[in-house]
């Protein structure tokens, strides 16, 4: 069976011999310039010289180059890398890095399981990394290539490119003003259908097991993408809930209303809280963010915008498939 399906009602934009992904809805006469480029960044400090080779081909021509960049990696030590867009009030894109690292092949069959994602969807940016030697192919949003490598390691690179027949170029990509390139549209790629992954956050949680992905920020500290300390906020969560009742396991989603002035504050929060749910057991954090203040639900008017304590302002038990409350839930402060 299989764990999605890309929708087959989008059409194909093809101009000028380029082909889109699917997820990109281009501006009639926007087309990326093909071929590559290189930039080398001098080391400061910690960090070591690099080059940075930024390739942008039709992405019918895609996929075996990435594959072929790929054996550039060595066979241990990955750390998968995803960033998505952001629901978090307080930033725009949310960064996941792996915490262990794995073996090629593990990252390979991953990656060959969800590459049609990977190379569709504009809605996600997705990569690896090694250390030694450093290594890191990254494919972004526009599902351009991005290939940092050693200084050691860019006549490898050149030669590879050179074998695909891809030429160095002056600029590549969009030549573009911000009002031209809010021409481009993104639309979403997936079906959406029982049993299917169907959005960005069910992908994540399958990289998330797969590539040991975490949240790329500090759990004990609340700023903003700009990196400034913004204190106490509000946060909502989405946890996934079970009960065993010997003839069946049922599940349900548990909605958490919460003030905190960091992450791991808010996790514990939510621990505390819901162990009094019997019951009612936690099996998985799904969601986590911070939340504007006018974004609250109505039974939470009365809440100051900057709370006095941290602390759960508002849960919800929504049974999914439990007869005697198949869309209510029960509401407790």
């Amino acid at each position: 069976m299989s764990l999605y399906q890309l929708r087959d009602d989008l059409p194909r934009a093809v101009y000028d011999d380029f082909v889109f992904p699917l997820g990109i809805v281009p501006a009639p006469g926007l087309v990326p310039l093909q071929g590559w480029t290189m930039q080398w960044t001098t080391g400061e400090g910690e960090f070591e010289d690099c080059c940075t080779f930024h390739v942008v081909q039709s992405l019918d021509r895609l996929a075996p180059l990435v594959e072929a960049c790929f054996r550039m990696l060595p066979e241990r030590g990955l750390h998968g890398i995803l960033e998505l867009g952001s629901r978090d009030a307080y930033r725009a894109v949310d960064v996941y890095l792996g915490d262990r690292p794995m073996d090629r092949e593990h990252f390979i069959r991953t990656w060959r399981l969800f590459e049609p994602i990977f190379l569709e969807d504009a809605a996600l940016a997705v990569g690896v990394n090694s250390e030694d030697p450093f290594v890191e192919i990254f494919l972004d949003p526009d599902k351009g290539l991005l290939v940092h490598v050693d200084p050691s390691l860019q006549e490898e690179v050149r030669a590879l490119l050179s074998k695909h027949g891809i030429e160095e170029a002056p600029v590549v990509g969009y030549e573009l003003d911000d009002e031209e390139l809010e021409r481009i549209g993104i639309r979403p790629v997936l079906v959406q259908a029982d049993g299917l992954i169907g959005d960005m956050d069910q992908l994540l949680q399958e990289l998330r097991y797969e590539w040991n992905l975490v949240l790329d920020e500090d759990p004990d500290t609340n700023v903003d993408g700009r990196g400034r300390r913004i204190g106490r906020t509000l946060w909502h969560a989405v946890v996934i809930m079970e009960k065993d009742t010997g003839e069946a396991v049922h599940e349900a989603h548990a909605t958490v209303w919460g003030s905190a002035a960091s992450r791991r504050e808010m996790e514990e929060l939510i621990d505390r809280r819901l162990q009094r749910e019997l019951p009612w057991r936690i099996r998985e954090l799904y969601v986590l963010d911070r939340a504007a203040f006018d974004d609250r639900p109505q039974e939470l008017d009365s809440l100051p915008p900057v709370p006095a304590a941290s602390g759960i302002h508002l849960v919800r038990i929504d049974p999914l498939d439990d007869p005697w409350s198949p869309a209510g839930g029960e509401f407790n402060g």
